[in-house]
């Protein structure tokens, strides 16, 4: 089971996004974790490569961690990163709604301003 867990505050901005597991959907062509992967690999990319906003960023075998510094709101590509990360948050919403058996949002980790 992937399971997703992303921090979002009262206005809407979301501050981490974390991802760990397998989904074992198909032994042999896991769509799923291929999705999961495809979609923060993409989003690991748009923040090391393309925007320079500084965050903690961790990628691994069945995992990746994005975290945002609180002080960040004033940086000129803080709206740029929302929306990488509202786009990716979006994304693997529908997966979860469309996988749940491989897919879900880690229990206890929803956001603590929702």
């Amino acid at each position: 089971m992937v399971e997703v867990a992303w921090q979002e505050d009262n206005d809407g901005l979301i501050w981490s996004l974390h991802c760990s597991g397998h989904a074992g959907f198909d032994h042999d062509l896991d769509l799923v974790c291929a999705a999961v992967s495809a979609l923060t690999g993409a989003l690991g990319l748009g923040f090391s490569r393309v925007l320079t906003l500084p965050v903690e960023l961790q990628a691994g075998d069945g995992s990746f961690l994005l975290q945002l510094h609180p002080r960040q709101p004033d940086h000129a590509e803080f709206n740029s990163a929302q929306v990488l990360l509202r786009t990716t948050v979006l994304a693997l919403s529908e997966m979860i709604q469309h996988y749940p058996g491989f897919i879900r949002r880690k229990p206890g980790e929803e956001s603590p301003y929702e």
